[in-house]
């Protein structure tokens, strides 16, 4: 679940639990561990990220672009004076990481809505058996109304709470995307200022 606090001031804070998780799911546990180390040190380089994690710089480096690559983290470069070598300090961008999170929503809103549709708009038939494949009335037809899997018959499927548990979900994340966009148009408003 997302953990999204409303501050004073239609303020949205992201909860440190969520931004390590959206780490974890974009570049597994080191992706944590790293998003987990620059939230206690920011302005932190990469050489020491892989000192302190124990890991690859290189691996760290991977790590440290694709998490920018979806703009939650952002870098600072600099050079060093006596090598010209450039530095390159990692800070977390909590605001960015709220329209990846609005973004991704959108994405599972719309294969929701499709999915939906397919059920609404379809029959399909079934054996019974879990983890048997429901097909569309063409294909029961062509399988001569037997499953593929265990050749028991196939039977008309009621999918009415699977639609019922769509609409629901739907909805749902349909109110939080609502909740949040609206908390975010007071501070980009003020940010044009």
């Amino acid at each position: 679940m997302l953990a999204i606090r409303v501050r004073a001031g239609m303020l949205l804070i992201i909860e440190k639990e969520t931004l390590l998780e959206l780490a974890r799911l974009v570049a597994g546990e080191e992706g944590a561990g790293v998003m987990k180390l620059l939230l206690r040190k920011p302005g932190i380089v990469d050489e020491e990220i892989s000192r302190r994690l124990k890991l690859d710089v290189r691996e760290v480096r991977k790590i440290l672009h694709k998490l920018g690559g979806i703009g939650i983290l952002h870098y600072e470069l600099t050079r060093d004076k006596e090598t010209e070598h450039r530095i390159f300090k990692w800070y977390v961008q909590q605001e960015q990481a709220i329209g990846f999170i609005i973004s991704n929503m959108n994405k599972i809103l719309d294969r929701l809505k499709q999915k939906l549709e397919t059920e609404e708009s379809n029959q399909f038939y079934w054996c019974g058996t879990l983890g048997h494949p429901r097909l569309l009335f063409d294909q029961a037809m062509e399988k001569l109304f037997r499953c593929p899997v265990c050749g028991k018959p196939l039977e008309p499927h009621e999918n009415e709470e699977l639609i019922e548990a769509l609409r629901w979900k739907i909805g749902e994340i349909e109110k939080a995307v609502k909740e949040m966009t609206e908390i975010r148009k007071p501070e980009i408003a003020e940010e044009a200022k």
